[in-house]
């Protein structure tokens, strides 16, 4: 309900318009009804290719056989979108460990609604100390939400936010500018 999919799709966005880049969009949650199709629709929508293998095989296997399409297929960005998690499961947070350990990722972005308060918080907090994020994407930003969480993730996982989502077009999505939070808040 973060919108982790739809950020998946908004930063393969960006990756193609704005760095000319190559991206392969992965479609590693399993687990949530529909979320390879709704990365296979949104995949179509921006023309941006989607690597999916269903939901039978486990997303460490589909990251595995990704990256090696991606080398294949001369994809220089390559994209997974994995299980959300809303508290923290031992068991899925080790299928990200394992993922993250197929070749060290350039970036690890944790998606955290902005509306979820002292949540996103814990939760970034868990996630960077299990898994070790490297930034922060916040969603819903559009609404009335302040963002006031934003600070606090800063100050618990030492990574900056470094996407806001501001809608739910796929060109809603854009780099985090400290000083706007701070006069939104």
């Amino acid at each position: 309900g973060a919108g982790k999919t739809t950020t998946t799709g908004k930063l393969a966005n960006i990756m193609r318009k704005k760095y000319n880049r190559k991206p392969l969009l992965v479609a590693a949650d399993i687990y949530r009804p529909a979320a390879v199709q709704q990365l296979e629709t949104l995949g179509k929508q921006l023309s941006i290719p989607v690597f999916s293998l269903g939901t039978d095989i486990s997303p460490v296997e589909i990251a595995r056989q990704a990256i090696e399409h991606a080398k294949e297929e001369h994809h220089d960005v390559v994209i997974i979108d994995t299980a959300g998690r809303l508290h923290i499961d031992e068991e899925l947070m080790q299928e990200l460990k394992d993922i993250r350990s197929l070749k060290e990722p350039d970036e690890v972005f944790l998606v955290v609604d902005a509306m979820t308060g002292q949540d996103a918080v814990n939760v970034a907090q868990s996630f960077n100390e299990t898994v070790g994020i490297t930034g922060v994407v916040l969603t819903k930003l559009d609404g009335d939400t302040r963002g006031g969480a934003a600070l606090s993730i800063r100050a618990v996982t030492q990574n900056s936010i470094k996407f806001v989502g501001m809608g739910e077009k796929m060109d809603a999505l854009e780099p985090f500018h400290p000083e706007r939070m701070a006069s939104r808040i």
